[in-house]
């Protein structure tokens, strides 16, 4: 008994040991950081983010969340070829620009995994070289969405006694600032502005700019699940069934582009094509619709989930997330995306 005491204290002092090198590194690794010479880089689309940003593109390379292997964060070519496991965190809300990633870690909702209960954090925004190296934390409670714009994280921030609030991190994790004392999510970050729901007072279509100040309401509606693509917001209209809407960045008149109930969405980047998920209980249906000619195709039927865009495909998953596909943006075929595990 005595041994077996003395060896799992000599366990302890180990994993300890083990912590505190860990996070010593960490903070010398957020400041090793080259900043980005473009102060409007972005690192994921803001219908990407919509859909969870389990999937970013730059340099030729998909990052992505692997639902085969608990979500963990992968890379692939971006015609798909030659997947492999970048990292053993579980990953949301990706964003990749050059040779870095930010994105969400929830190591906390992984099952029976023994290098996740050895990470000194298990939740938090973390950034990572596009190598794999050198991981470091930018902040280590549970974040939600967060949004790479410059050379700063748009997320929200959680506290244990206030909750989700809107901040930004530099990202070299030097600094931090409040923005918003509301769960606002930054889904649609564009030209020194944040644009987002209410959440507690009304849900209203608002602007911030990306410092905290100079707030204006854009419009006043029942609105949601709001993104940005060229000039224009869109939005599912909570008072009309959530059919899908557009408004022009300053306000204006409102468009309703599909009437259909949705339940998630994502425009094309030259804004011509809108993927959608119809969720009316009788049309169930992935489709998309030009806008240009106002044609509807149905892509497949049944319930989708997790909508993303990349250069040549679309990617989804089925709703339980058991299965992945791809639409070939050129020539439309549908084929099962098989992601083993590495």
């Amino acid at each position: 008994m005595k041994t077996k005491n003395i060896l799992r204290k000599i366990l302890v002092y180990i994993l300890v040991a083990a912590f505190v090198a860990s996070a010593v590194i960490m903070v010398i690794r957020r400041g090793k950081v080259k900043l980005y010479s473009d102060e409007g880089i972005v690192g994921n689309t803001s219908c990407n983010l919509l859909n969870g940003g389990l999937f970013s593109e730059t340099n030729g390379k998909i990052y992505f969340s692997n639902p085969y292997d608990q979500g963990k964060l992968y890379v692939m070519n971006n015609d798909l070829t030659e997947p492999k496991k970048l990292y053993n965190d579980k990953v949301s809300y990706i964003n990749a620009a050059d040779k870095y990633l930010f994105y969400t870690r929830r190591n906390d909702l992984l099952k029976n995994d023994g290098d996740a209960l050895l990470a000194l954090s298990t939740t938090g925004l973390f950034r990572l070289n596009t190598s794999g190296k050198n991981p470091a934390k930018l902040y280590d409670e549970p974040t939600q969405v967060a949004c790479l714009y410059g050379n700063n994280v748009y997320y929200q921030h959680y506290d244990r006694k206030k909750g989700l609030q809107l901040y930004s991190s530099k990202i070299d994790g030097s600094t931090e600032k409040e923005l918003l004392k509301e769960a606002a999510a930054p889904y649609a970050v564009y030209n020194n502005k944040i644009y987002y729901t209410g959440w507690d007072k009304d849900h209203y279509i608002h602007s911030i700019s990306i410092d905290g100040t100079e707030r204006q309401v854009i419009y006043e509606g029942n609105c949601a699940f709001l993104t940005r693509q060229g000039d224009y917001l869109y939005f599912m209209n909570m008072d009309d069934n959530y059919s899908l809407c557009r408004i022009g960045l300053d306000g204006g008149s409102v468009d309703t582009i599909i009437r259909q109930r949705l339940a998630t969405y994502n425009v094309s980047e030259d804004g011509h094509t809108v993927f959608y998920q119809v969720d009316d209980g009788e049309n169930n249906g992935l489709y998309k619709y030009d806008l240009s000619n106002g044609y509807q195709t149905l892509i497949s039927s049944g319930n989708y989930n997790f909508l993303h865009l990349t250069t040549n495909y679309l990617i989804y998953e089925t709703y339980d997330q058991s299965s992945m596909y791809t639409y070939n943006l050129v020539s439309g075929d549908v084929k099962p995306l098989i992601i083993p595990q590495k």
